[in-house]
């Protein structure tokens, strides 16, 4: 039950900030271009408040995997002459502002997170030692009756001094009882362990490694609020190569289920992070909001980037698309998006609970 209760406050603690950060930057580009914003909600329906402040109505919906801006004439069935604060009355221009703020703002709100982490807290470096910083509950090394800070002084009789030529010999003898001399404190133990065989995804594909489940040792080390900034923006570009390498996979090798997640696995993962730390669980929703900021401008109808190509068809044609093969255009992006969201809640589900 504790669990469950840190899953779901962890997951409302990560969703609510960058979904609200995306509807604002969608919000202010509106008001400051003067469009009329009719609504600004964080969630979907059922509404559980409501308050109308001017001429915006402020929303809480309770489902909080999402939220919208309404605008004034952004819907093309409502579309009627344009008024001088509709949104179809401003230029090209104006319009694809507002549609890409809502992306540069998470981007902004990501690389604010990274620095605040790497300033405060590190990003940490992994010991070449064969130090244990963590054991998985219920592996190998746990019945062995390892815990954390535990030295591997040799393997078989074979000595290791660092973490790689450890893991190296353990990889190639999964099934095989291995003898681990290991040293905690002022005493050196003997201890016996089988590693287990499991599938691990390398560059090059799938393999079965020897594993007895643990995890090196990470020693961290605040950078400082200024020496944070330049190694904020490298490890902004290595999360966006990442991003980059899954939209690759995508057009040419195919995604496996284990590639894609949806809410349930996003519920999942913001747990563990906020089980392992307040830094973890920042820099995992930094990651989420980078990967939504940009991914919500794939040239898609119903994304923020659907509705970029639009405007620049609009740019080249000198004229919109009709309403009719706009609306054609969104209803098929939205049964595409139902189709996939119902897709990877399934696929969720058999990962998390199968």
């Amino acid at each position: 039950m504790d669990n469950l209760f840190v899953t779901i406050l962890a997951t409302i603690v990560v969703l609510g900030p960058i979904v609200f950060i995306h509807e604002l930057g969608h919000f202010l580009a509106a008001k400051f271009s003067g469009v009329k914003v009719h609504r600004f909600s964080l969630g979907f329906p059922p509404t559980i408040f409501k308050k109308k402040v001017g001429e915006t109505e402020y929303a809480l919906g309770a489902i909080f995997f999402g939220g919208y801006v309404k605008m004034e004439g952004e819907n093309p069935q409502e579309e009627t002459e344009p008024s001088p604060r509709s949104l179809n009355s401003k230029p090209i221009g104006i319009r694809a502002i507002i549609m890409a703020a809502g992306s540069f703002m998470n981007i902004i709100f990501a690389i604010f997170l990274l620095w605040f982490i790497i300033a405060f807290h590190g990003m940490g470096e992994v010991s070449e030692l064969p130090v244990i910083g963590q054991v998985v509950e219920d592996s190998p090394a746990d019945s062995a009756g390892l815990v954390d800070n535990d030295m591997v002084l040799s393997i078989d009789g074979q000595r290791v001094s660092r973490w790689e030529d450890m893991s190296d010999i353990v990889h190639v003898n999964a099934g095989k009882e291995m003898q681990f001399e290991i040293e905690r404190g002022d005493s050196v133990f003997v201890s016996s362990i089988v590693p287990a065989m499991q599938q691990v995804q390398t560059d090059t594909g799938m393999a079965n490694y020897g594993l007895i489940g643990i995890a090196p040792s990470v020693q961290y080390q605040a950078s400082g609020v200024f020496r944070a900034v330049p190694e904020t923006f490298v490890l902004m570009g290595d999360i966006i190569k990442s991003v980059g390498l899954f939209v690759k996979k995508i057009f040419t090798s195919g995604l496996n289920k284990s590639d894609v997640g949806g809410p349930v696995m996003i519920a999942a993962m913001a747990g563990a992070s906020a089980r392992a730390g307040w830094a973890a669980l920042l820099f995992f929703m930094a990651a989420l909001s980078i990967n939504l900021g940009i991914l919500n401008l794939f040239p898609f109808p119903v994304l923020d980037g659907g509705h970029l190509v639009f405007l620049l068809i609009e740019a080249i044609r000198k004229k919109p698309l009709s309403i009719k093969v706009r609306l054609i255009a969104q209803q098929i992006g939205v049964l595409f998006i139902l189709a996939l969201m119902v897709y990877v809640t399934i696929n969720d589900l058999f990962t998390v609970f199968g």
